[in-house]
């Protein structure tokens, strides 16, 4: 059979316990409701099996031999938790960072970007650090399985809201409060990268990743117009940072911000929460920008580094050596002109190889060693030349043309005797 829960009381108390139970008075708590278990406890059944009861009239015999004991648990489940949005599934980390005034106002912060937004499903609280507080939120749940496989949900705090101190918006706070803050990611992106590699598209697709550790974007809140003032801590900030102005007047009315800030110029709070957590576009834009100020930083400070490395070089040899004097230096170069030049003479003298120094040519051993040598060419070079004259001769014309030239000659000779 099943058992309702909002079984009435005299039902209950038609099951009365077994004959071997503690007694107990009249009006004791175990007869009323209140003897219930607590909130936490679950369902106990006796060994007995569960019987209805009987709508016929039945002895007090019967009913004791037929009972059995039943407690009726209540139950309290925990709250369901706030299901994600598909933004808030694909939102990736969102680092924000607010000053001017009001950011020291917590719940004017929380209420600017939190407030009403169906995207965030966990808030946690504040906490303080040096320069200001944090805000961590939740725009989707991580889950994890224990060694028994149960199911424990955590926030993701993909969401981190970095509220500094009030202060005075000038340049000298920016360059020692708001800007450190801004680059300490910096360095530590800077390290990963090898200093060789140059900027590229490649480059800056990887550094503008959902999962970065630069910070997204800075808010300025103002409630008051454009002034000369804030001209100069903006344009130290817009280097480093997507700036995103946010003024509010005495009419509520909210002013434009400069053109070269950032190119999300929300005009109010609902459109700064909708491009931040429900404009892919824009949240892309915002992280490129990020991106490429950190590359414009890196190379500042590589081109920093290697104009102090030659400025410390310049240093060291100026302090290692003495200043240079030229009237000095022009008297010992005239005392000493004669004697260099007799130094460099005696280091460009020829060094004679010591076998070559032992050879003399005139030595008579030698010269005969070295006619004798000459005679073998000599001998195969006139065998050479003789047998070609003979081959020649073997030719009838060249017979006749010798033949002529010797009767020629002797003709010529007798006549001039």
């Amino acid at each position: 059979m099943e058992f309702n829960p909002s079984t009435s009381t005299s039902t209950i108390r038609t099951l009365h316990a077994p004959s071997n139970a503690l007694p107990s008075t009249p009006n004791s708590p175990s007869e009323s409701v209140s003897s219930l278990p607590s909130v936490g406890s679950s369902f106990f059944f006796s060994s007995a099996a569960a019987s209805p009861p009987r709508s016929q009239p039945q002895s007090d015999h019967a009913r004791d031999s037929t009972t059995q004991g039943l407690i009726i648990p209540s139950l309290t489940l925990p709250a369901p938790l706030r299901r994600p949005s598909p933004f808030g599934k694909t939102l990736g980390d969102l680092r924000l960072l607010v000053v001017g005034n009001g950011a020291d106002d917590r719940e004017l912060v929380s209420s600017l970007l939190l407030d009403d937004n169906e995207d965030v499903v966990d808030i946690s609280g504040w906490e303080d650090f040096e320069h200001g507080s944090i805000l961590r939120a939740s725009t989707d749940w991580i889950e994890h399985r224990d060694a028994h496989g149960l199911e424990k949900f955590e926030p993701a705090k993909n969401v981190e809201i970095i509220a500094l101190a009030r202060h005075e918006f000038d340049d000298n706070t920016t360059k020692t409060d708001i800007l450190p803050v801004i680059q300490s990611p910096f360095h530590s992106v800077s390290e990963l990268i090898d200093p060789r590699c140059q900027p590229s598209a490649a480059l800056a697709n990887l550094i503008a990743s959902p999962w970065s550790p630069l910070h997204t974007a800075l808010i300025i809140l103002s409630n008051s117009g454009p002034s000369v003032s804030e001209d100069g801590p903006i344009d130290l900030l817009t280097p480093h940072i997507p700036v995103i102005l946010m003024r509010r007047g005495p009419d509520h009315t909210y002013f434009p911000s400069r053109p070269h800030m950032s190119s999300f110029r929300p005009r109010s709070a609902a459109a700064l929460r909708s491009g931040l957590f429900r404009s892919p576009e824009t949240l892309s834009s915002l992280r490129y920008e990020a991106a490429e100020r950190f590359l414009r930083w890196r190379e500042v400070e590589c081109a920093l580094a290697g104009i102090n490395a030659s400025r410390r070089e310049t240093v060291s040899l100026s302090s290692h050596g003495p200043s240079w004097n030229k009237a000095k230096w022009e008297a010992e170069w005239e005392s000493r002109l004669s004697q260099d030049v007799a130094i460099s003479c005696e280091r460009e003298k020829p060094v004679r190889d010591p076998a070559q120094q032992c050879f003399d040519p005139l030595h008579l051993s030698s010269l005969v060693s070295f006619s004798m040598c000459l005679l073998d060419p000599a001998r195969k070079l006139l065998s050479r030349s003789i047998s070609t004259f003979v081959d020649k001769l073997a030719d009838t014309q060249v017979r006749i043309a010798v033949v002529g030239s010797l009767c020629l000659g002797i003709g010529i000779g007798m006549m001039i005797r």
